[in-house]
């Protein structure tokens, strides 16, 4: 069953990197969020299964196709002269940034409990759990999230709506 949902989620994943049409490569990235959930399944956490499809395939796919539906997406036109400085300078940066974050991941306290603890004696994960750590410990988080969401959805209709 990995090997099906690994295959689902890396078929997804490629399809929505190669495909041209906008629309499709949403529904590429929804079937790549799908094999996530059956990978959540298998590793017995049928809430973070629920919530991937709830949240991920359903309201952030739902989110993204409406606004490229809004923006009229349309060729952009070609560049006029290359320039290599500026892509060598980007990779520079994108490698930098990478590096720090592998860096900062494997210093944080979570994966250093991880390595003494071992992975198998984590308790399960309720949605009683998860609602009590999100609107108790991470609740400034949650309504950041929500606020930000709400500014996107404006800042993409004054983008397309110049006549408000």
């Amino acid at each position: 069953m990995f090997l099906a949902f690994a295959l689902i989620t890396l078929l997804g994943a490629l399809g929505m990197l190669l495909q041209k049409n906008i629309i499709v490569a949403g529904l590429f990235m929804v079937a790549a969020f799908f094999g996530i959930a059956g990978l959540f399944v298998l590793l017995a956490n049928p809430v973070a299964a629920a919530l991937q499809i709830i949240v991920y395939s359903g309201a952030i796919m739902v989110l993204v196709l409406f606004v490229i539906m809004m923006l009229n997406s349309h060729e952009e036109e070609a560049a006029e002269f290359s320039r290599p400085i500026q892509r060598w300078l980007s990779l520079a940066l994108v490698l930098a940034l990478a590096v720090g974050a592998v860096k900062l991941v494997m210093a944080s306290k979570g994966v250093q409990e991880l390595a003494v603890r071992g992975a198998a004696t984590s308790p399960a994960v309720t949605l009683q759990g998860v609602g009590a750590v999100l609107f108790a410990d991470h609740l400034l988080g949650f309504e950041v999230a929500g606020l930000m969401l709400l500014a996107a959805m404006v800042g993409a209709v004054a983008l397309t709506k110049r006549n408000l």
